[in-house]
């Protein structure tokens, strides 16, 4: 092939290859997010689709797709059009998902394309309603004891990081609590005492925590956390159940590396946004901004660590 024609090919390759990023510069972005309107993901995504909006001039539109453990909303991302137009925002779950769920539909690294890790946060709190008679941990510990299986404890889902985190703490405390699953989040029952409690990241409760409506026992990270200084840690009663938590974003399948590329410069900027940067502080989470390969890498070493230590909690999701 002639210099003359590589060059009149490569130009019209590169012409067919301009709509698609200029829909990721310019179109509207659909944020797939699988847990409920409402929940502390829920509510991240919508501030950090405003700060977009602000940074970048691109409308944002958050679309809650929650149910099978986050796995329906992931699933629609990683069968949607690679395009640049929708993306999935997700939490530690599509790592115990990878590990803990024999049928499901997707393969959790290669069925998407790693775009940005956005936050990470100071572990896991157990949380109880603001009306809870459980005003420490020491108390809710001995009643737990005192009644193996009465107390409960609500999660995100069956493998969700927020159900790995209640057995890791029931099989470290040696308590027995009845898990109750739930197709989001157990925010409301809890507040309502439904429930007896419930394992979260401060960092998405954390409004809620202002407001009394919900109270932490403890903490899961290794020191206390500095908007919770009162709070105790699960090490300080030699409890071990800490797990990191974050929240990322995933393009579909086979993104074309120019659309990632628009993506995380466009998502990157609206981490930088004042108000997500206070929106996050203000509720104890780090924005990182990791980029493709590094969150690549993080994710896959996340899953081998669940690999580890996961089999003998005996989790069983499907």
């Amino acid at each position: 092939m002639s210099a003359t024609r590589r060059l009149v090919l490569q130009g019209g390759l590169a012409g067919l290859a301009m709509p698609g990023a200029a829909l990721a510069q310019d179109g509207q972005l659909r944020i797939v997010v699988p847990f409920a309107a409402g929940s502390g993901t829920d509510n991240a995504a919508r501030v950090f689709g405003e700060a977009v909006r602000l940074a970048t001039g691109r409308s944002v539109m958050v679309d809650n797709k929650p149910g099978g453990g986050t796995s329906i909303g992931s699933l629609e991302v990683s069968r949607a059009r690679p395009d640049g137009a929708t993306v999935l925002l997700t939490t530690g779950g599509h790592t115990t998902n990878a590990v803990l769920s024999r049928k499901l539909p997707y393969d959790s690294i290669e069925g998407f394309t790693p775009i940005m890790l956005l936050t990470r946060s100071q572990g896991f709190g157990l949380i109880v309603g603001g009306g809870s008679r459980f005003k420490t941990i020491q108390e809710f510990l001995a009643a737990a004891k005192a009644e193996p299986g009465k107390l409960t404890y609500g999660s995100s889902g069956i493998g969700n990081t927020t159900h790995v985190v209640g057995e890791l703490f029931c099989r470290s405390a040696q308590v027995q609590l009845t898990h109750v699953p739930y197709k989001s989040t157990p925010i409301n029952d809890a507040m309502t005492g439904t429930i007896d409690c419930f394992f979260v990241s401060p960092s998405l409760i954390m409004q809620y925590l202002k407001a009394d409506k919900l109270r932490a026992l403890g903490v899961s990270s290794a020191q206390r956390i500095a908007l919770l200084p009162d709070v105790p840690t699960f090490a300080e009663f030699g409890i071990e159940a800490d797990i990191p938590g974050w929240s990322g974003f995933w393009g579909p399948a086979n993104l074309p590396p120019a659309l990632v590329e628009s993506l995380f410069q466009t998502l990157s900027r609206g981490a930088q946004e004042k108000s997500f940067q206070t929106y996050a502080r203000d509720n104890g989470s780090e924005v990182v901004c990791l980029p493709p390969a590094e969150f690549k890498a993080y994710v896959v070493s996340e899953i081998e660590r669940y690999r580890r230590v996961l089999p003998p909690l005996g989790i069983q999701v499907d």
